[in-house]
């Protein structure tokens, strides 16, 4: 992955970039679907809205969108920023509700798919992605954001029952008692909180499992900031499986935790 500092000049010097923001602020978004005929296509898609970090979008339930997503549900989106020279692609799998109030919330946020509609809600249909990512491009610069994954029920990650896994939690749960892994604070509450969701899990995997030096170290001051920050990592990491000591590393690289891609 390339650097990310020319893509945060270029957003205005944010250090994060919500998706709802980029593909509501770039104009056309585009979506790339599986056609019935199995062949490629793309065609503009209606964005509506971010709700607790779904992003949904409005489709004509006549349309052959919503007939190859129903079909097929993967998609890809993208969008691009021509004076500023930055494209946003993001994918994921579309899962459709007929959840009313979604419904209605989507056909007042895209009062052009309404119209074609004829004016009527109930020929619409409202979609959410799962498993979605994101991919920031500028030239060779790249930055990555992770998006929550609003799966229905949350499920959590899942560690297989490996002995190297085990170790390697608890070994960074060891390094952590020593110092802060991270200079902000806000940063260092979230990195907490997602070392929280890892012994917790493992917890229930191997018991006698020791995480006392979490529990001491760790840089809440009350049990409610405690819930929120490790909730928020919790929603960030999602439901990854965890396989191998390289999936640990990954989500557990303090310097991760510091990167635009993760704080708000």
């Amino acid at each position: 992955m390339g650097s990310s500092d020319e893509l945060n000049a270029l957003l205005g010097g944010k250090r994060y970039a919500s998706a709802a923001e980029l593909l509501l602020k770039s104009g056309t978004v585009f979506a790339a679907t599986v056609g019935l005929d199995g062949r490629p296509q793309v065609r503009p898609a209606a964005f509506a809205f971010e709700q607790d970090g779904a992003l949904y979008f409005a489709a004509l339930k006549s349309s052959r969108m919503y007939a190859e997503l129903s079909k097929t549900p993967w998609a890809q989106f993208c969008v691009l920023d021509a004076e500023r020279g930055v494209s946003f692609r993001l994918s994921g799998k579309a899962v459709f509700t007929e959840d009313e109030a979604v419904t209605a919330r989507a056909a007042e946020a895209r009062p052009d798919v309404l119209a074609a509609a004829g004016g009527e809600c109930k020929m619409l249909i409202a979609f959410f992605l799962t498993g979605a990512s994101g991919l920031l491009e500028s030239g060779a610069e790249e930055m990555k954001l992770v998006l929550p994954d609003p799966s229905g029920v949350f499920i959590g990650i899942t560690i297989k029952k490996k002995p190297e896994l085990r170790d390697r939690i608890a070994r960074v749960i060891e390094r952590r008692e020593a110092e802060p892994p991270v200079k902000t604070a806000d940063a260092a509450r979230l990195y907490d909180g997602a070392l929280f969701v890892f012994a917790d899990a493992a917890k229930k995997l191997w018991p006698r499992m020791d995480v006392t030096p979490l529990e001491r170290t760790a840089v809440f001051e009350t049990y409610d900031e405690r819930e929120k920050y490790t909730a928020a990592a919790a929603a960030l990491i999602g439901n990854a499986e965890i396989d191998s000591p390289e999936d640990i590393t990954y989500w557990l690289d303090p310097e991760r935790w510091t990167d635009s891609e993760f704080l708000a």
